[in-house]
Order: structure tokens, then C-alpha cells, then sequence
């Protein structure tokens, strides 16, 4: 087994361990969506993403102090491909602010995940299947911006990784 393959293999467990994980925060995103109070699952979403996020880069090795522990050439790959994959959450203190600005760009699912919370029964059953698919959508998009920008940091050519 090649370095290339074995980098390659770690990275998929990792992969996978993060995804098992945004599962998991994805279905307490649905419970918190189907309880009927304004903002609750908002609020929420945001805590477990304030959590979440730091804990997928950490896996990847794409925290802030991480990427400048890297050399100046992996640490200009690192940050090229973060911009070609276009994710602000890769490699910097993730905020509140950050996090809401993620969020929003879901907005139209946000606010009808809101109003049909407010319909006895069915309206919480349409609410937290929104609120999983918001959330999972948002974090596993996360983790495959770090497997790729990961890759790069370590050589894997993207052909390669999706093989």
C-alpha cells in the first residue's frame, strides 16, 4: 500500500466517522423542528453547527492552527482549493455570524420549516423532515469540502480520491 493510498483510506474513514456524526446532529435538528416554539430549532441548528463545524475540521486537519502549522506551499494548495470549492467554514474560527450567513442561504426552507410547525400533526412531521434536510444538507456539503481540500493538502489528486 502506497503513502498516497493510505492517506487516502485515512481520509475516507474520516470521512465517514464525520458523516455518521452530521447524521446524528441532523436528527436532533428534526426533534428540535418539531417542537412548536418560534426560533427553538433555529437556535438550535446554530449550536450545533457552532459545534459540529469545528469538530469536521478538526477531523481533516483544517483548523486555523493546523493550516499554519502547514508549509507555505501546501498551505497556498489548502487555501486555493478552499476557495475553488467556495466554503467559508474550512480553516477559520467559525461564528455565529458565519454560521447564521450559512444558514441563510437555505432561508425559503428555514421559513417554511417556521410556519409549518404551526399545523397541528402533519405541519411538525413536514417541519422536522425540512429541519434534517436542512441540516444534513448544509453539514455534509462541510465534509466533503474538507475531504477534497484535505486531499489536495496531502497530494491525492481528486481523480484519485473519487475512485
Amino acid at each position: 500500500m502506497t503513502v498516497d493510498s493510505r492517506a487516502l483510506t485515512e481520509l475516507k474513514a474520516i470521512r465517514a466517522a464525520c458523516q455518521r456524526r452530521v447524521k446524528r446532529s441532523a436528527w436532533a435538528s428534526a426533534g428540535a423542528a418539531a417542537i412548536p416554539v418560534p426560533l427553538l430549532d433555529v437556535v438550535v441548528d446554530v449550536g450545533l453547527l457552532m459545534k459540529l463545524i469545528p469538530e469536521i475540521n478538526q477531523a481533516f486537519g483544517l483548523q486555523p492552527e493546523q493550516i499554519e502549522a502547514m508549509s507555505d506551499e501546501t498551505r497556498l494548495q489548502v487555501w486555493k482549493r478552499r476557495a475553488e470549492r467556495g466554503s467559508e467554514l474550512i480553516g477559520i474560527v467559525v461564528t455565529r455570524e458565519l454560521i447564521k450567513r450559512s444558514v441563510q442561504g437555505l432561508g425559503t426552507r428555514l421559513v417554511a420549516r417556521q410556519i409549518t410547525k404551526f399545523i397541528p400533526l402533519g405541519g411538525q412531521i413536514v417541519s422536522a423532515t425540512i429541519g434534517y434536510w436542512v441540516m444534513r444538507r448544509l453539514a455534509m456539503t462541510h465534509v466533503d469540502d474538507c475531504f477534497e481540500v484535505a486531499c489536495t493538502a496531502r497530494g491525492i489528486t481528486t481523480a484519485t480520491a473519487k475512485a
